[in-house]
């Protein structure tokens, strides 16, 4: 959690008040001083709401979209007070071909005084959860859909749009998405347009792939019965898997187009690139973190190459790196979190909540 520097002996009266502050925290003034008591107050105001919000509110099944006669739906947890929420759209993980609503994070952030979103997305073969009849009727396997690229980033996509305009909401979307989630929120903060189809914010909990051309990713050497990710790649580009050697001709243009990486740019929305310190293959390569993956077994895995990943691109293209505790334009934040056992995505989700409910509920930069 957020630690706040505490100002010793600081008085409040109108005589003499700036010299008092002055002679007390002199490394506190102008900007400084503002900016702290910002930060004091987003901390406070985050904590806070739910403090008033003890119990959580139920959460309402709703449809989003509709995809070739698909309903493509939403879990939303909104407090009715009346008031317009910044909106949190919840993007679950699952190797693109899997997963369900990620509605715990959804439902705990909207005691926090957002609208916490939880969605399901079309998802590629063989997309269990998203047939009937887990899903309701029609599902993928009745429509004949199988989630390729851009499917699942369109949903995304439409998913910013329809809550953007919400009337619960207040016109401000972040995006919280783990593993192949995280990829998605990264591909729509590079492609979205600001105020309409891309994220104020994003959140990347162990982003599943961010270039899915990376030579780094496909020379992954895969254990059987575990997450392969060139694989999974493949599967959600309907491509042969080309490994040991990345994709070329009409399918590396394919990688590229559809690589979260290809579109980062100058503009986009502030981000947090996370992964944990004992994540899951691939995983390192992607985010752009030089350390080695781990099996769920807390195998050691391979040292990992991440000069492709998103550190480093964002670093390329002229991002800079803030270690702020608020979100900052033209900038990102990257975090190795620290772990003592395999540990992926929204699994260390309550170990960064503290530091990443505060970053997401403050100002969105212009």
């Amino acid at each position: 959690m957020f630690g706040l520097a505490r100002g010793r002996g600081i008085l409040i009266e109108k005589r003499g008040a700036s010299q008092r502050l002055k002679k007390k925290i002199p490394s506190l003034k102008g900007i400084k001083m503002k900016q702290a008591i910002l930060l004091a107050g987003l901390i406070c105001a985050a904590y806070f709401a739910k403090a008033q919000t003890p119990t959580p509110p139920p959460g309402v099944i709703e449809t989003y979209k509709v995809a070739n006669g698909m309903n493509i739906r939403a879990t939303v947890y909104n407090v009715d007070d009346g008031q317009r929420h910044r909106a949190v759209i919840v993007i679950h993980g699952g190797v693109y071909n899997a997963g369900a609503m990620q509605t715990d994070v959804a439902q705990e952030l909207s005691q926090y005084g957002f609208m916490g979103v939880a969605i399901e997305y079309r998802l590629a073969l063989p997309h269990l959860e998203m047939n009937t009849p887990t899903h309701p009727f029609p599902g993928q396997n009745n429509i004949h859909d199988d989630g390729y690229y851009p499917e699942q980033t369109d949903d995304v996509r439409d998913a910013i749009v329809h809550y953007r305009n919400d009337p619960r909401s207040n016109g401000q979307v972040v995006v919280i998405g783990g593993s192949a989630g995280g990829s998605h929120s990264l591909y729509l903060a590079g492609t979205g347009t600001p105020g309409y189809d891309g994220p104020d914010l994003a959140v990347l909990l162990s982003c599943g792939v961010s270039n899915f051309a990376d030579p780094n990713l496909y020379a992954l050497d895969c254990v059987g019965g575990e997450v392969c990710p060139h694989e999974a790649v493949a599967n959600y580009l309907h491509i042969a898997d080309p490994a040991p050697g990345p994709p070329i001709g009409s399918t590396l243009a394919l990688a590229q187009e559809a690589s979260p990486t290809q579109w980062m740019r100058v503009g986009m929305c502030p981000f947090w690139d996370m992964c944990s310190s004992k994540d899951s293959l691939g995983i390192p390569t992607s985010t752009g973190f030089n350390i080695h993956s781990y099996l769920p077994d807390n195998t050691e895995g391979p040292l990992e190459n991440g000069e492709n990943g998103i550190v480093p691109t964002a670093l390329a293209i002229g991002l800079r790196k803030s270690t702020a505790r608020v979100p900052e334009a033209g900038s990102f934040k990257a975090t190795i979190v620290d772990v003592r056992v395999f540990t992926h995505a929204f699994n260390y989700w309550d170990q960064v909540k503290s530091e990443v409910i505060p970053w997401i509920s403050a100002p969105i930069p212009p």
